[in-house]
């Protein structure tokens, strides 16, 4: 009885800790999909001369209209789907997820906007 007992809460134990981590990474990288979505509509529902203003190059403008589309194309169970198969893939490691490269990719475009400022939390991308 002692063993079985040993058993289930060192089940329980390990359950706890494998929830605790995925619900770190999860709420992490679900916050900073939200930012981007939040950012990049933001970007779309502005004027044409606000754009340009923004970014001068239009290239770059186009890049982050297509990201806006790409973005607004993932559904929430699909992002849900992304990270969840980047753990799998990565071990549990959802660093170089698709949706932590839409972040970076955006980072890298926002660098380009003088006049805007990236939150701290978006930032700290792995």
């Amino acid at each position: 009885m002692g063993y079985r007992d040993g058993m289930t809460e060192g089940q329980k134990d390990a359950a706890q800790e494998g929830f605790n981590l995925g619900h770190r990474q999860s709420a992490d990288v679900g916050y900073k999909w939200g930012l981007v979505r939040g950012i990049t509509s933001a970007f779309a529902s502005l004027s044409d001369s606000l754009k340009e203003k923004w970014l001068l190059d239009t290239q770059r403008r186009g890049k982050l209209e297509d990201l806006h589309n790409f973005v607004q194309e993932i559904s929430a169970q699909g992002a849900l789907q992304l990270f969840h198969e980047s753990t799998l893939k990565n071990n549990l490691r959802p660093e170089e997820s698709k949706l932590q490269t839409i972040t970076k990719d955006l980072l890298l475009l926002l660098h380009e906007c003088p006049d805007v400022h990236v939150s701290e939390e978006l930032k700290r991308v792995p």
